[in-house]
């Protein structure tokens, strides 16, 4: 895309002084763009115009959560990618993975190995913004990713029923009625079953819904927000305790829905945050298999 766009001002403006301080213009803004691209500039995981790596990443990313390797997020892959591209999304989100627990490596730690340690991003990582500690996981997963397709994740610039917008959770397409399950122990907050029926209701929102509420050891508290539920599927109330794994609800497609799908949504002090970074993926397997 910047190619394009560089040759169409060149075009246009070469040969005038206008021109050249265009063309000066543009090196600027490629820079800074490159810069952003780098971490200096994130913002929970979000990356301006990442429709255009969005098929890529998600195809990355149904691999890897069937075969339990744990979550990468866009950002850390652009890292890398955007000053190699002849790195694949999939070798560079395996470099990334701690293989005993299925965590992001620190970024110090992926800048060690020898394909990385001379990019210009490994030599300023500590100005990154990229993460370089342990991050907590408190969460289970909210549905068995190995029955799942991601369909959008998080901060995803995307376009539904022709109107564009910046998605604030993960979908995760399935058959109707899959179980969607407690991400921790918690409280349930809400519980929204309105749509009688499992179809797209285009001015139905987020259809009928359940909200958790996670608090976790004592000090953060985190809603997490299950979407487009199955009519009739909820196995809690309001106010009831969970345990993390329970079963509280069947996937479907209610409300603003473009087919049977969860929409995982998750918030700490009313702003949305990666709701897939909070996830343990060291213990999947066993999770998995026992519920």
């Amino acid at each position: 895309m910047k190619h394009r766009l560089t040759k169409g001002i060149l075009t246009a403006t070469i040969g005038s002084a206008v021109g050249i301080i265009a063309m000066i213009v543009v090196i600027i803004v490629a820079l800074l763009m490159m810069l952003d691209f780098f971490g200096t500039y994130e913002t929970d995981n979000y990356i301006e115009n990442n429709m255009y790596y969005a098929d890529a990443y998600k195809l990355v990313l149904n691999v890897a959560l069937k075969d339990n390797k744990g979550y990468i997020p866009l950002t850390r892959i652009l890292y890398f990618y955007l000053e190699d591209d002849s790195l694949s999304f999939y070798e560079i989100y395996v470099d990334n993975l701690d293989k005993e627990t299925n965590k992001l490596l620190p970024i110090s730690e992926v800048c060690e190995l020898e394909k990385y340690k001379l990019y210009d991003g490994c030599k300023d990582f500590l100005m990154s913004g990229q993460i370089d500690e342990e991050q907590n996981k408190p969460f289970v997963s909210p549905i068995d990713f190995k029955d799942v397709a991601v369909t959008s994740f998080f901060m995803e610039e995307r376009e539904v029923f022709g109107v564009q917008d910046v998605h604030f959770g993960w979908d995760f397409a399935t058959s109707n009625q899959t179980p969607v399950k407690a991400v921790c122990d918690g409280k349930i907050k809400k519980v929204d079953f309105t749509f009688t029926k499992n179809i797209t209701d285009v001015s139905g929102g987020g259809g009928n819904q359940i909200t958790l509420e996670c608090e976790i050891d004592n000090d953060l508290t985190y809603e997490v927000l299950y979407a487009h539920l199955y009519p009739g599927s909820a196995k809690v109330k309001k106010d009831q305790e969970v345990n993390a794994g329970d079963i509280i609800a069947g996937v479907g497609t209610t409300g603003y829905s473009t087919g049977p799908h969860l929409h995982y949504e998750v918030s700490l002090d009313g702003n949305v945050v990666d709701g897939m970074s909070l996830v343990d993926f060291s213990e999947q397997e066993d999770y998995n298999n026992s519920n």
